[in-house]
């Protein structure tokens, strides 16, 4: 009779051991997911590179709209707002520079690139501050200035771009869509646009004496970005919470002739494509 009562003492106690330790696990869960807010999604994202006959480059990423506690994230972009009333906003910012990359499998795949001997153009870590304005029209301005802190390119980049978002209902059965479109105007400073798009005389291929091959200087220049990015909520279960959303977005910048001149570019097009499927926070 002892041993029964112990038996059923200790399993009681390992029940109430492991509740608690469940418990206290979804404790901890819940307070790390409570200050996201936003759409947190995964993109399939494809790339269509402005360098001479790269390949096309295909991926999936985390991609998220919205933010974390008082930080806000957009993408490759985020920040935390030091002052905002409605209409005037400030913010610290920081944002990852991809599109003007060029790795050395990027180098391999071209045969136009393969008869220099380049050095891979990283991406690179840039932060600054923007200030901006909501408009009556349903407009949001915004100008921002940014400096390499990677040492990587070590150079700026200033910008001022407008977006908006808007709704339309294509079929009376199915949800509204939100679209928003974002232009913008971008001017980089000389040692940027050297680091990427420069052909220093080093990388120049000298027993190679097949293909015609110039070092090339680029100066400061400009690049002008479309984005549009069309979202779609929805819920798995019919009259639900729409907490879900598909998305999908395209994002251009052409550059000027300080870029687009360079030996090793195509054009100054870059061209991104992206699809993607989250859930709101």
């Amino acid at each position: 009779m002892k041993a029964l009562i112990l038996s059923l003492a200790s399993s009681i106690a390992l029940l109430t051991s492991t509740s608690y330790s469940l418990a206290s696990e979804q404790s901890l869960t819940d307070k790390v997911i409570e200050p996201a807010y936003g759409l947190w999604s995964i993109a399939a994202t494809a790339k269509k590179s402005h360098f001479r006959a790269v390949d096309n480059q295909l991926g999936a990423t985390l991609l998220i709209f919205g933010g974390y506690g008082p930080f806000f994230i957009e993408a490759n972009r985020f920040g935390y707002n030091f002052y905002r009333d409605g209409t005037y906003f400030s913010s610290l910012i920081g944002n990852f520079r991809s599109h003007s990359s060029l790795s050395k499998d990027d180098i391999k795949s071209s045969h136009a690139l393969r008869a220099y001997e380049l050095e891979e153009r990283k991406g690179s870590l840039e932060a600054g501050i923007q200030v901006g304005r909501r408009f009556d029209s349903g407009w949001v301005g915004r100008i921002a200035v940014l400096q390499d802190i990677s040492s990587t390119h070590k150079g700026q980049e200033a910008e001022i771009t407008a977006y908006r978002r808007d709704t339309f209902k294509p079929f009376s059965s199915l949800n509204n869509i939100r679209l928003l479109t974002t232009m913008g105007l971008q001017v980089q400073s000389q040692a940027l646009n050297e680091y990427y798009y420069g052909v220093d005389n080093h990388e120049l291929d000298t027993a190679n004496s097949n293909t015609q091959q110039n070092a090339y200087q680029s100066d400061s220049g400009w690049s002008a970005e479309l984005e549009l990015i069309a979202t779609y909520d929805f819920s798995w279960q019919p009259g639900g919470s729409k907490d879900w959303a598909a998305y999908g977005g395209l994002r251009h910048y052409h550059f000027s002739d300080a870029v687009s001149d360079s030996p090793i570019v195509e054009s100054g097009l870059v061209q991104q494509y992206f699809i993607g499927l989250g859930r709101y926070f």
